[in-house]
């Protein structure tokens, strides 16, 4: 290598880094309210997307985009139950995963979360489950949990499961 394709390749590393910390440092501004949930509003096409994902075969037929609605209402509201510091990272994985670059890089998906059919994104949740850098995978585990928690923890999905409800409620 000479001297002229160091240069290059040095600055080239620079440049590369230095997006790489831009790029960090904005996803990692995530304000935390207690009480209140990180979901945004441009985080809502991707978790309706995630819920057609993640609930296909529970969802009913004749009324899909609504229970795709009920499903993301109830992941948001499963989110205000977390600590500040796991909201914050879930509001930073949110911000990484609704970005273009990150859905690129992390999804794999060119278009958008509205435009990405449910095969795109169930093969997006199988990789991300299974990636190779294993601090990804508990990504893919937050979003699930709080995704089936959501939605099986409604009254209304417990008797299409055959769970007839707690023996009990705590007043």
């Amino acid at each position: 290598m000479n001297r002229r394709q160091f240069i290059k390749f040095g600055a080239a590393g620079l440049f590369v880094a230095g997006g790489l910390g831009w790029l960090g440092k904005h996803f990692a501004k995530v304000d935390v309210i207690a009480g209140q949930s990180v979901v945004q509003p441009q985080h809502l096409p991707m978790l309706r997307a995630l819920a057609r994902g993640f609930l296909d075969n529970a969802l009913p037929a004749a009324k899909q985009t609504e229970a795709i609605e009920t499903a993301v209402n109830a992941f948001v509201t499963a989110t205000k139950t977390l600590s500040a510091s796991a909201q914050s990272e879930l509001g930073q994985l949110l911000n990484i995963l609704e970005n273009p670059v990150g859905r690129r890089l992390i999804a794999n998906l060119g278009n958008t979360w509205e435009e990405a059919d449910t095969e795109q994104v169930q093969s997006f949740l199988i990789s991300f489950r299974d990636h190779p850098i294993p601090a990804l995978q508990p990504g893919y585990h937050a979003l699930h949990d709080l995704m089936m928690a959501g939605w099986y923890g409604l009254p209304a999905q417990w008797a299409g499961m055959g769970y007839p409800g707690p023996p009990f409620r705590v007043s």
